[in-house]
């Protein structure tokens, strides 16, 4: 009996296929479908520790980051508890692996990372041979006002560098930070990746005409989930980002 504390962890439970075994998880725990029949215990913000006794959980997995504000607690209630905290790529495989290995489904997480080896390999492949001048600068807005943009210590970055790009914000001050316009308009990106659903008012903003991205209508739209959560989506999102930089190359 197993209860996730993050949307990634309920992801992952159910690709090692821990489904059936899941009989609690936490807000926003919305892939795969399945997993929004299950109860609700909490956010990042706050637990039901009431309803997390009553589901009579044999291991709670959660985000280390999250879980250490609810350790104390969950520890007094006697209720044992697998924590991890990835923060690149290769760290997410070994930390399904050591999913597998505490939930008694090793030879499951070593095909699901077999499987995203080879989605990343296969990239690496039809990248490596790329000249310098053919890796585009992206930039990556996650947000309009104030502006936000990724930089080094996000996935994001690490799979637009895996995937034969330059992010835009490489030398920003963190992960997730607000960004200037103006310095968008003077790096003059190849591409724009949208994480949100707005590319009619991206493209019609008036300070940013002049911008390659714009005029040449390499403006993409995707879906942020699988390239921000700890999951085997990441390599993926990876694919999908490879073949949005280089299209020529995936044909």
């Amino acid at each position: 009996r197993l209860i996730s504390l993050a949307p990634s962890i309920t992801e992952n439970l159910y690709a090692l296929g821990l489904g059936d075994k899941v009989v609690g998880v936490s807000a926003y725990s919305d892939f795969p479908p399945a997993a929004q029949a299950k109860p609700v215990v909490g956010d990042a913000f706050q637990l039901n520790y009431e309803e997390i006794l009553i589901l009579e959980p044999d291991l709670i997995i959660g985000d280390a980051q999250l879980v250490k504000n609810y350790m104390t607690k969950l520890e007094e209630l006697g209720l044992p508890v697998f924590a991890i905290n990835p923060i690149n790529l290769q760290e997410v495989m070994d930390s399904l692996l050591l999913l597998g290995r505490a939930t008694g489904t090793m030879e499951e997480a070593q095909r699901v990372v077999g499987e995203m080896q080879e989605k990343i390999q296969s990239v690496q492949v039809a990248v490596e041979d790329l000249p310098p001048q053919d890796s585009p600068l992206v930039f990556v807005e996650v947000w309009d006002e104030p502006l936000m943009t990724c930089g080094p210590g996000s996935f994001i970055q690490e799979l637009i560098e895996l995937a034969g790009g330059q992010n835009l914000a490489a030398d920003a001050d963190g992960a997730w930070v607000e960004y200037s316009s103006e310095l968008v308009v003077e790096r003059d990106p190849d591409i724009i990746l949208l994480t949100m659903p707005y590319k009619e008012e991206l493209m019609a903003r008036s300070a940013w005409q002049g911008i390659k991205a714009i005029r040449e209508d390499q403006v993409v739209e995707v879906d942020s989930d699988p390239f921000v959560r700890t999951t085997p989506r990441l390599a993926d999102a990876l694919v999908d980002l490879a073949i949005i930089l280089h299209p020529g190359r995936f044909e």
